[in-house]
């Protein structure tokens, strides 16, 4: 009877030894770990290379964004102005309400200085200062504020000013927020001025007086209570009727992560809750580059001779959660398992001309069977159509035997024709000869 129970007992650690070899592969399911509870009224985690939200808190709620309008404010003036432009200022910066750092009409500084000032010190005289200088009007700004907006996607945002001033109807999302951090963050002198802990501005051209600015981004701040080792850019907020707002991003092992914040009550509760959503992130979520951009992805049939090599135009990514994948499985296997596929959209170019580098195709790219997004794909060769044959910057696409059977039609031609002309040629002079005989 025991020996029956021991066998019986071997087999079920056989089966059991068995089903863990076949479940070691891929897919571990675990529990996911909660997300943090924020305190503020709107928020949201977004993952940077993908635009996926990991984590949102009434994240398309309109609410006063007070100075982290200056995002947008910064994006637009190094989209549209140089650096070293020199701005002398009107009279209207000098009267900005709220914070400022005491601009005077007839001060000359550069686009530098004043985007330092906006950054850093949150001056809503650089603001204004920045936005005459680039939209030559405050208004005319405003309204390109708003376009902006509206092409990165922003569609519940309203900007009524360059500096996050409390106006009715001056409103934003935090997932439209998101989205603009998202944008300026690409932009190596925004994160720059961000970094930037103090900065000194040049004598004041008109009293000689220097300025000097530092962060109010206490993730960013060297020895705050809030430093967080892996905060890359951000900007802060708060007006009486707006409470606290903040977005930031940040940056771990090359994962890019954003946390958008409005009507927060204290910025005790904000930085800290930024950073426990940061690691929240961190912990429990990876991109996995399925496609890099450059890279020869598919192949095209122009014509039955003319194969097209065809390259990825940006690069795609696609989220993961941690806990679904073992954690000793290379990305490789990963995205091996996640059956990438790009799926050409059908288009006619046997007369079509173009360039090395130029988007041709549109194509969709699939992951395990269901939609992800679009991809542009360009040619990795010239090709120019020229109405009968295409020549191409790679004739090794053009079958030898074809451009071979073209040369002799063509000498066969040469050759004829030249002999008809010499055969007319001699007939010409054998009738003038006669004709002068009958005469």
């Amino acid at each position: 009877m025991r020996g029956i129970h021991m066998k019986k007992i071997s087999i079920f650690f056989s089966m059991l030894s068995i089903f863990l070899l076949m479940s070691g592969s891929v897919n571990v399911k675990a529990a996911t770990s909660s997300p943090p509870e924020v305190e503020s009224e709107a928020a949201v985690l977004m993952d940077v290379n993908t635009g996926d939200i990991i984590y949102d808190k009434n994240a398309n709620k309109p609410l006063a964004p007070a100075s982290t309008t200056k995002v947008m404010t910064a994006l637009l003036t190094l989209e549209k102005a140089k650096l070293d432009d020199k701005v002398t200022i009107s009279k209207v910066p000098p009267t900005a309400e709220g914070t400022s750092i005491g601009l005077k009409e007839g001060e000359i500084y550069t686009v530098n200085d004043l985007l330092h000032g906006l950054l850093l010190e949150s001056a809503n005289d650089c603001a204004e200062a920045l936005a005459e200088h680039v939209g030559g009007s405050m208004d005319n700004f405003v309204k390109m504020m708003n376009e902006r907006a509206k092409q990165l996607g922003a569609n519940n945002t309203n900007f009524v000013n360059p500096s996050g001033l409390y106006e009715p109807g001056h409103l934003t999302t935090a997932h439209d927020l998101s989205l603009m951090l998202k944008e300026a963050i690409k932009n190596p002198t925004f994160v720059k001025i961000c970094r930037t802990q103090v900065y000194k501005f040049p004598p004041s051209n008109l009293d000689g007086n220097e300025k000097w600015v530092s962060t109010k981004d206490e993730l960013i701040r060297k020895n705050s209570p809030h430093e967080y080792q892996y905060a890359l850019a951000g900007k802060t907020g708060y007006t009486t009727l707006s409470k606290h707002t903040f977005t930031a991003a940040a940056e771990k092992d090359g994962h890019t992560l954003i946390v958008s914040m409005l009507y927060s009550q204290s910025k005790q509760f904000y930085f800290d809750d930024a950073k426990k959503l940061f690691e929240y992130g961190f912990k429990n979520y990876k991109p996995i580059k399925l496609y890099c951009k450059g890279d020869e992805v598919a192949s095209y049939n122009v014509t039955k001779s003319l194969s097209v090599p065809l390259i990825a135009t940006k690069d795609i990514y696609y989220l993961i959660n941690k806990n679904d994948y073992k954690p000793n499985l290379s990305d490789n296997d990963i995205k091996n398992n996640l059956a990438p596929k790009i799926t050409i959209k059908s288009a006619n170019l046997e007369k079509t001309s173009f360039k090395q580098g130029q988007e041709i195709l549109d194509s969709d790219v699939t992951v395990k069977g269901k939609e992800l997004c679009d991809l542009k794909l360009a040619s990795s060769i010239d090709r120019e159509y020229k109405g009968i044959l295409p020549t191409s910057a790679s004739y090794k696409n053009i079958k030898p035997f074809v451009l071979a059977l073209a040369i002799a039609i063509t000498s066969i031609f040469l050759i004829t024709l030249r002999k008809y002309i010499k055969f007319k040629k001699k007939q010409y002079i054998l009738r003038r000869k006669y004709d002068n005989i009958t005469q």
